[in-house]
């Protein structure tokens, strides 16, 4: 009998009298879940508890009753293709995905969402070339060679300022002119510029780019694998690592974004954590190393430790594991963008991108700050939560006119991916703020949603509910920001970091449909939008591949329970929301045609249902694009709705009366599953001797 792992945690033997804020109950007498889930079996009985306790004791010094512990949290494990069980943290979405599996499970049952074969496995592609590939060290054709680097450029705008571009181009034109006097390092650095340039292309069809991409995506062996192998046998930066120079961090780098591109994210933080120390080592994070190198290189070593920052919060968040960088250790402006911004909303390719990586660093800084004092604590208060709402909410005020959303064409694609990358970071980091919060009264409702009409008390407004309210606001954004780009023809189908964001906005959207949190009349449009999408990126991206059949499974589970729930009469949370969409609607000053295709996604009624885009209607698409209008009230950004003081979130409460309330992460994970991870199809048993049936993987397992 093996026995189940158990977490006994300090914070859940606190009397109430030593806490410094007020734990949130829901308005509901109803048993505990702990108490249901033993009622039927889930949870050992006490009497089995006694007994499991005294097995315990008996391998232990510890004493049977402080084993007994009265949190059911178990470690949240995956296990990639290769066998190895790996680590996913509160902040990945993947952690959010398994608490919506069981409360979803613990209200329908079983589904072809909830138990998923493979909903114990993480995402990681293997390489595809045979095992006696031998690179070529052949550069592709001039042509071919500037169509790949311009996809670099153009598809990292606003995310990543690796080098100083027009000296790269240079050194392109030197490298053709004369291969032989090139470096190693820097064809090194070339190799990876074109494999992550051919994985992101995102050509216009039918142009002369195109056919180049076109291809070379035909080739018998996969063309990126190629040129990173080329780049890793003409200098591997892994090799004399000790001594690693500047063009290392910089190949590093590269390789851990091309890990991205290509499903592979474990590897991908591997290889960022050597970049963050080679970085560390050559005094990048201090102000003060920069006094003894020219301007120009100031600035690359400048942009390249700021572009490491970004992808470290990006993995940790995404991941759910601790940062590389820590803000302490940094001096000076290195990761203080000015904030000045340009009047004009027109700005050259260098502008933009330099813009844009200073407010990807901005809202990357909020996310740092939420990864350290929510996800790392575990716990979050409405007091926290105020506090960085009010650093969240001077983001728009500092963002230049150049990427605001409003400036997004599909004439100019660089701009707009800029535009897509710096504001979906800035709607994720509100995501993650919010989402505790929206968890945790997602909780309540469905547990209000087992009693009856009578039973179930009135919302009272509060400063939770408001910031619950803020998720699926910053969700639907997300959502609609993507479908621009999609619209818009630039939309890359392997862009990591789209797909992560998009995947996480519409699992809360789908997840307030299940419940009725709040009612949001663009949720229908936004979630085949989000899953249209998808599925266009899945037709290239693994990754997205396996998003499509995770939402399309939960599409259908909510489409299911909606039909069950018309015929009851139980109220739903429109209140604030709903007279919050409608004002969103009515403050909206920009008024676009619908897309042929697409329908715009607005808040408030919808006057007609409009079949989603598929993926293959993108091919059509009008030339004529026209931003979708977004629900902005106080200048069209999103401060308003963290403001707790704005009219746009004050539902007629006394917030100030309301008291300070705290969640604890623990307590989230407190939800019975009738699922067992016996006979999981696609593990084996004995795999680094551990089986299915006997790995806590994300809190299902619990079977001998």
């Amino acid at each position: 009998m093996v026995l189940l792992y158990r977490v006994r945690l300090a914070s859940f033997h606190r009397s109430r009298n030593d806490r410094q804020a007020e734990p949130y109950e829901p308005d509901v007498d109803a048993p505990s879940i702990e108490s249901a889930a033993r009622s039927i079996g889930l949870f050992p009985s006490k009497a089995d508890d006694r007994s499991e306790a005294g097995l315990m004791s008996r391998g232990t010094t510890a004493s049977g009753v402080d084993e007994e512990a009265d949190n059911h949290t178990l470690t949240r494990m995956l296990q990639d293709p290769t066998g190895r069980l790996l680590y996913v943290g509160d902040s990945a979405t993947l952690s959010y995905l398994q608490l919506i599996r069981m409360m979803v499970e613990s209200v329908v049952g079983p589904s072809a969402f909830t138990v998923d074969p493979r909903r114990h496995r993480i995402m990681e592609t293997t390489m595809t070339l045979p095992s006696n590939f031998r690179p070529t060290h052949l550069l592709p054709d001039r042509q071919t060679a500037q169509v790949l680097v311009n996809s670099y450029f153009v598809n990292t705008h606003g995310l990543l300022q690796v080098f100083d571009r027009k000296v790269f181009l240079d050194t392109l034109d030197t490298c053709y002119a004369d291969p032989l006097k090139v470096d190693p390092s820097w064809l090194c650095l070339l190799n990876l510029v074109f494999a992550i340039g051919l994985v992101l292309a995102t050509p216009a069809l039918g142009s002369a780019d195109a056919a180049v991409i076109n291809k070379l995506r035909r080739e018998p062996f996969d063309q990126s694998e190629i040129f990173y192998m080329n780049a890793k046998s003409l200098n591997d930066p892994i090799i004399g690592f000790e001594d690693a120079g500047f063009w290392s961090i910089q190949a590093l780098l590269l390789i851990a974004v091309y890990m991205l591109t290509v499903s592979k994210r474990n590897t991908a933080f591997a290889y960022f954590g050597m970049a963050v120390r080679s970085a560390f080592a050559l005094g990048l994070h201090r102000e003060e190393t920069l006094v003894i190198f020219t301007p120009e290189d100031q600035e690359v070593r400048r942009n390249l430790w700021r572009s490491l920052y970004v992808i470290d919060r990006f993995l940790s968040a995404s991941l759910g594991r601790p940062t590389a960088i820590s803000e302490d250790d940094c001096s000076g402006d290195t990761l203080n963008p000015t904030r000045t911004t340009p009047s004009s909303v027109s700005a050259d390719f260098n502008q933009t991108n330099t813009l844009g990586l200073e407010a990807s660093v901005r809202s990357c800084h909020f996310i740092g700050v939420i990864l350290r004092k929510v996800y790392q604590k575990r716990k979050i208060s409405t007091k926290l939560a105020q506090e960085i709402a009010d650093q969240c909410k001077l983001w728009p005020k500092v963002l230049s006119p150049t990427l605001h959303w409003r400036q997004a064409s599909a004439t100019n694609s660089s701009q707009g991916i800029a535009i897509l990358h710096v504001n979906l970071f800035y709607c994720h980091s509100i995501i993650l703020l919010t989402r505790p919060f929206f968890l945790y009264l997602l909780n309540a409702e469905i547990q209000k949603s087992k009693l009856t009409s009578a039973q179930r008390k009135p919302k009272t407004g509060c400063k939770m509910e408001k910031f619950s309210e803020a998720c699926v606001i910053a969700s639907t954004h997300t959502i609609v920001l993507v479908q621009n780009a999609f619209e818009g023809r630039y939309l890359q189908q392997r862009n990591p970091f789209v797909t992560y964001f998009l995947f996480a906005a519409a699992l809360v959207v789908l997840s307030n449909e299940f419940s009725g949190l709040y009612t949001n009349t663009s949720a229908e449009h936004c979630i085949e939008s989000a899953i249209t999408v998808i599925a266009y990126c899945g037709k290239t991206d693994p990754q997205a591949s396996r998003l499509l059949y995770i939402l399309t499974t939960f599409r259908n589970v909510v489409a299911t329970q909606s039909r069950r729930n018309r015929g009851r009469q139980f109220p739903h949370n429109e209140g604030s929301m709903q007279s919050l969409f409608s004002q969103l609607a009515q403050n909206s000053q920009l008024t676009a045609p619908r897309s042929t295709h697409s329908p715009a996604v607005t808040f408030g009624p919808h006057p007609e249902n409009v079949n989603p885009t598929t993926s293959e209607d993108q091919t059509t698409a009008t030339e004529s694009f026209v931003p979708i209008p977004l629900p902005y009230t106080r200048h069209d950004s999103f401060s308003g709705l963290l403001d707790l003081s704005s009219a746009a979130l004050t539902g007629g409460s006394d917030d100030s009366s309301v008291p300070d309330v705290q969640i604890e992460f623990d307590t989230l994970w407190q939800w019975p599953t009738t699922t067992s991870t016996v006979g999981t199809p696609g593990f084996e048993a004995g795999v680094q001797g551990i089986s299915d049936s006997t790995v806590p993987l994300f809190g299902t397992a619990d079977m001998a």
